[in-house]
């Protein structure tokens, strides 16, 4: 009968890890969520900056080989 006991008290202690094992995976998992989003929201500035600052040199790029043309007479 002893056995038993102990064998029934390791299976609630194991329900009671699964059930904390779980709540701490849940819980992990919604932060890793949270953090993603953040890095893609991140990700998205950068590449809109750096496209914005890729347009602008393209313009000064064209100005500027629009004034050489002007000031050689080609």
């Amino acid at each position: 009968m002893d056995w038993i006991t102990q064998i029934a008290s390791i299976g609630g202690i194991g329900g009671v890890m699964a059930v904390l094992i779980f709540l701490m995976y849940r819980c992990q998992t919604r932060q890793m969520r949270e953090d993603r989003k953040y890095m893609e929201d991140r990700l998205t500035q950068v590449i809109d900056a750096y496209n914005s600052v890729t347009s602008e040199n393209s313009k000064v790029l064209t100005e500027l080989i629009t004034w050489l043309k002007a000031k050689n007479h080609s």
